[in-house]
């Protein structure tokens, strides 16, 4: 039995139930203020403006005890009132987007984890041990918590028979040893004219928190073979950081060469921290203003010096690839752009992931967060770090969550 399954779903049984009461007492209110209206009718075939003014006015406070009836209810179970009853059960439990304890707010319902590892067993058992017999929790624990990570760049193998299947064991190779790597035909045509027509629809070049502005950006972010070498990368329940636009044209400034982790100490992890996945919308030429990058810079394990960013751009490399590729770097690299030497724009759909223990560059509100994940799944709760206990106010009392993030954080 999972206990904590078991204690989602009841408070779920009892929001909706919540739900149903104020929509009842709602209803009821509605039914009492169509019947004190009628009143005067039943008295008078012609009644009075008066009459029938104190008849409405008399309906509408029983509708309004009616609906406060209901909210009462809901503010002594969630201590937080709210006078009319929404018709769907998302906008009534959606809560404060900042999560404050007083909001009335009740969890999406996690999708059931189909890609289950090896200590998946091991992780369900604990959560359940951890209530009814703490020594077996410490046990399986210690279990878990013994075995040793994955080395750096190798493929855990959990994650080997994806990569196999999906074809990737040499890209996942050239991003370890070059520090980056391209992926070829990632969608369809289509796809790539619908992600075209997103990016132009979200507005400037430099648009941020796209996720729910067009499903192509979600679907972009879901990408298969993506979400594979994302793992490979940075981990299991890796998680999504940002989400841009960006375009080069001619003439515009270059980017001055860095490294995406240059907020972070250095020596850099060997286990790589952020990963960035560029969908070229436009073929990725040294004219068109192609993303470059400094090769063998990916192993030092730093950011550039203020020396090293001017001389470094003698050494840049452009990143050659066709429309509908995907250009991926780890955080160490160093890279930066070309001039532009052509009319037009390089559009670019910038997507980072993160490994699970680093915050993300950006974040949702939780009711965005609860539609995309409502909509997209497992995947998607997996990229909004639902299915760790980190950052969450129920913290380690999320047993499952968090020797997730154990079991995690070895693969």
């Amino acid at each position: 039995m999972d206990f904590m399954k078991m204690l989602a779903d009841w408070r779920r049984v009892l929001a909706r139930s919540v739900l149903a009461f104020h929509v009842a007492c709602a209803a009821v209110g509605l039914l009492v203020l169509l019947g004190v209206i009628s009143i005067p009718f039943m008295t008078d075939t012609a009644p009075g403006g008066a009459a029938l003014a104190t008849a409405a006015f008399t309906g509408l406070l029983c509708l309004l005890a009616s609906c406060a009836f209901g909210g009462g209810v809901r503010y002594a179970v969630y201590g937080d009132f709210r006078l009319l009853p929404s018709r769907r059960f998302r906008d009534y439990f959606s809560g404060d987007d900042d999560g404050a304890e007083s909001s009335a707010y009740v969890p999406v319902s996690l999708p059931e984890r189909t890609q289950r590892a090896s200590d998946d067993e091991m992780i369900d058992q604990a959560a359940e041990a951890m209530l009814t017999e703490p020594r077996q929790f410490m046990d399986l624990f210690d279990r878990l918590q013994g075995r040793q990570c994955t080395p750096a760049g190798e493929i855990p193998e959990e994650l080997a028979p994806r990569i196999r299947e999906l074809g990737l064991e040499h890209k996942c190779k050239e991003l370890w040893e070059q520090g980056w790597t391209v992926l070829e035909d990632v969608a369809s045509p289509e796809f790539l004219d619908e992600l075209r027509t997103a990016t132009q629809e979200a507005g400037e070049p430099g648009a941020l928190h796209l996720l729910p502005k067009h499903p192509a950006f979600a679907r972009a972010a879901l990408n298969e073979k993506l979400m594979a070498i994302a793992e490979y990368s940075v981990g299991a329940g890796f998680l999504l950081s940002h989400m841009a636009t960006s375009y080069k044209r001619k003439g515009d400034p270059d980017l001055g060469v860095h490294c995406d982790e240059t907020w972070m100490p250095t020596p850099l992890p060997e286990h790589n921290l952020m990963l960035t996945a560029c969908w070229a919308l436009d073929d990725y030429t040294a004219e068109s203003g192609a993303t470059c990058i400094v090769p063998g810079s990916a192993a030092l394990r730093r950011y550039p010096t203020a020396e090293e960013i001017t001389s470094s751009r003698s050494r840049l490399e452009p990143i050659l690839c066709k429309a509908g590729s995907v250009a991926l770097w780890d955080g160490r690299v160093w890279h930066g752009n070309n001039d532009r030497t052509i009319d037009g724009a390089r559009r670019v759909l910038h997507v980072t992931y993160n490994r699970l223990y680093v915050r993300q560059m950006e974040t949702y509100p939780r009711s965005v967060e609860d539609q995309m994940i409502e909509k997209y799944g497992e995947p998607m709760a997996q990229l909004m770090g639902r299915y760790d206990y980190l950052a969450k106010p129920a913290g380690k009392e999320d047993f499952a969550g968090f020797m997730r993030a154990v079991a995690y954080s070895r693969r």
